[in-house]
């Protein structure tokens, strides 16, 4: 559907007019994906294709756009392939670990009414069980645009850590040692690196080692499948309790360490909060969206029932951005729902934007029904589904072209709107890059590869200092990106300079030159 010339879309079109369409978490993709997302359903209703939209969190308003983009291209495809004369009747059902209920639908009313029906269902089914993940909010210390925020958000950081810690460990049957595993999830990159440097100097509590894994998308291809293999294995909770200190690793960092309390902490940008079927012990989160925070919420004990007494996720107040930006500024955005004229909410503290029963117990209520009296300025829930109902079906301030207008037009089809609203924008482009062997040298070339095939040698990658660390900090789960390489070439008997080109490779933004790279960081833009 994003295809404009030279064919390119003709395959998967005959692809999608024999299959059927699976769309895995389609309310993750950003407000700027959505026109392409409605076009790509558009065209499964066209080619009469059957849709799935697999997720426990689909606001109304997706459900009630994407099913009006479906009806449209069905009503084109009953036209030309159905019986002449029949009204459309599309078959929809909706499932979940409860049930299942079934109805035909013709018409946006009658199929909005089913679904609100079923809704409600699912919330009563929700509100009776019991709850895993309970949440608190803690306050960021107030400071001036002067300050060092990422020192004082990771002071913050490691307190509310270390007293989840105490309360949502794991006792090593063996050593009699205090294991937990915990998630801290930042909004971008470069502040995740930072605080990551912070912590890694701060001192422990006696007796307590923590390790720290920095884990996001500015990683070679290679050391970021390594982190996550590593992630997979240990975070696999499934079993007994004890399981998990079988893992070799594991069990050469407890007993390599004397400290009783360990800490294993993965510091992560959003990456971490779909796809991965992690399980966490507890989780401390800078907000973005309600959206991001349920999404974050269900990596917390995601393999184990039973109830929690005690809270187990720490919600902080608001994000880096609003200490930086201070009042009046867009802060919950990139990513988040601030991100068009009109959408701004009057305060950015979450003790504020949020009722206690939207940040207590963390679940799906809040995302998959709206409120009936949206007050978008006052809450962060409202926002977001005034934000989708805007961009999806329209508002009576016009602040963004609803999609649901397209289909009349029939404007898709000449490319216009694929050009003005194309999948995955990037304003600043992304540029592929790679870290290169030098075969005679054996050094490491950190290379810009052009479209062309050509390659250009970037020679302003700077080396950070190392990193300071507290004798009582350890870093696991990236590994040196020479030894990767070497292993991973050995294993698959390639030669490590085609290794490296293969499996080396990462996009990074187009506007920026100049990079600092840390081996078990990552790369972040130079200051």
């Amino acid at each position: 559907t994003e295809g404009t010339r030279g064919g390119r879309q003709i395959a998967p079109m005959l692809r999608l007019m024999t299959s059927d369409l699976v769309l895995d978490e389609p309310d993750d993709f950003d407000v700027g994906d959505l026109p392409a997302l409605a076009r790509l359903v558009y065209w499964g209703g066209l080619l009469g294709s059957r849709v799935l939209l697999s997720s426990a969190t689909l606001p109304p308003a997706m459900v009630q756009g994407l099913f009006d983009a479906y009806r449209s291209g069905r009503e084109a495809f009953q036209r030309n392939r159905g019986t002449p004369g029949l009204p459309v009747r599309i078959c929809c059902a909706w499932f979940d670990e409860h049930g299942r209920d079934a109805g035909d639908h013709g018409d946006t009313d009658t199929f909005m009414q089913q679904h609100r029906q079923w809704v409600q269902q699912r919330i009563g089914k929700l509100s009776q069980e019991e709850a895993r993940r309970l949440a608190y909010l803690a306050p960021l210390p107030a400071s001036s645009p002067a300050d060092d925020h990422t020192a004082l958000a990771a002071a913050v950081v490691a307190e509310h850590a270390f007293a989840l810690h105490r309360k949502h460990y794991t006792l090593d049957g063996q050593s009699g040692k205090r294991v937990s595993f915990g998630l801290v999830r930042m909004a971008n990159i470069d502040p995740l690196i930072d605080v990551t440097r912070s912590l890694a100097s701060l001192q422990p509590p006696p007796g307590h080692r923590l390790h720290l894994c920095c884990y996001h998308a500015r990683h070679p291809l290679l050391v970021r499948s390594r982190i996550e293999r590593e992630l997979d294995r240990l975070l696999d909770r499934r079993g007994p309790p004890e399981h998990v200190f079988r893992d070799p690793g594991l069990r050469a960092a407890l007993d390599l360490h004397p400290e009783a309390d360990h800490l294993f902490m993965v510091l992560a940008t959003p990456v971490a909060e779909v796809g991965r079927d992690h399980d966490y012990d507890w989780a401390i989160v800078e907000p973005s969206s309600m959206r991001s925070i349920i999404q974050l919420a269900g990596r917390v004990r995601r393999h184990r029932d039973g109830p929690r007494i005690e809270p187990n996720i720490c919600l902080l107040q608001t994000n880096l951005r609003s200490l930086r930006k201070g009042i009046g500024c867009a802060t919950y955005c990139r990513p988040g729902f601030e991100d068009a004229p009109g959408f701004l909410l009057e305060s950015h503290d979450l003790a504020d934007v949020l009722t206690p029963e939207q940040c207590t117990v963390i679940d799906a209520r809040p995302r998959i029904a709206e409120r009936p009296d949206l007050r978008p300025r006052e809450n962060l829930v409202d926002l977001e589904h005034e934000r989708l109902r805007a961009s999806l079906l329209g508002d009576s301030h016009g602040r963004v072209a609803p999609v649901h207008d397209w289909w009349t037009t029939r404007a898709h089809l000449s490319g216009e709107l694929q050009r003005i609203s194309p999948f995955r924008y990037d304003p600043r482009g992304r540029v592929r890059h790679a870290f290169l062997l030098d075969e005679d040298t054996g050094k490491v070339r950190f290379t810009r590869l052009e479209t062309d095939g050509g390659e250009t040698d970037v020679g302003n990658l700077l080396r950070r200092e190392a990193l300071d660390r507290h004798p009582c900090v350890s870093l696991w789960g990236a590994t040196e990106y020479v030894t990767a390489v070497e292993q991973l070439a050995e294993e698959r008997d390639m030669d490590p300079e085609t290794c490296a080109r293969r499996y080396g490779i990462l996009d990074l933004p187009g506007d920026q030159d100049v990079w600092e790279y840390d081996a078990p960081l990552g790369l972040r833009r130079r200051r």
